[in-house]
């Protein structure tokens, strides 16, 4: 992925702000952070990054599909790089972690409801939350029904 062809793509100037955070992704493309890991993680490889720079920029970059912002429930969006595959989350509420699958079963029964209704998706977002198999072996209980550690 060229970060500054996929900037300029996506009507942006290549900015220090933005080539850092898109980098960043780029190196976690898996990873699921919200707005002050990102901003701790990049300050702890690179400084002078403020927090409102990194709220600013993720917001840019989300709204350029560059990256895909995800709610997952507690009020807080995570991000994660936007590869262009669909994909939904699976969530542990103890431990946080956070896996992606995709189903295509599951596709297809969300194109037919909405085709059922005469609707035109524009986005949408699937999260299971429950308890991974390392917390139920180690008889862990549901503490919370989100995570609030949305920061691995």
């Amino acid at each position: 992925m060229n970060i500054h062809r996929n900037l300029k793509r996506a009507g942006l100037r290549s900015t220090r702000a933005r080539v850092l955070v898109l980098e960043f992704f780029q190196q976690r493309a898996h990873d699921h952070l919200n707005a002050e890991r990102v901003y701790s993680l990049l300050n702890q490889e690179i400084r002078n990054v403020s927090l409102s720079t990194v709220y600013r920029v993720l917001n840019e970059l989300t709204d350029a599909k560059l990256l895909s912002g995800i709610t997952f429930g507690d009020g807080h969006m995570a991000y994660e790089l936007n590869d262009g595959v669909r994909h939904d989350h699976i969530v542990c509420t103890v431990c946080g972690s956070i896996r992606e699958f995709f189903d295509p079963q599951i596709e297809a029964r969300q194109q037919a409801v909405a085709d059922d209704l005469d609707f035109s998706v524009s986005g949408r977002q699937l999260v299971l939350f429950g308890l991974c198999a390392e917390c139920r072996e180690r008889g862990a209980h549901v503490k919370r029904a989100i995570p609030s550690s949305i920061a691995r």
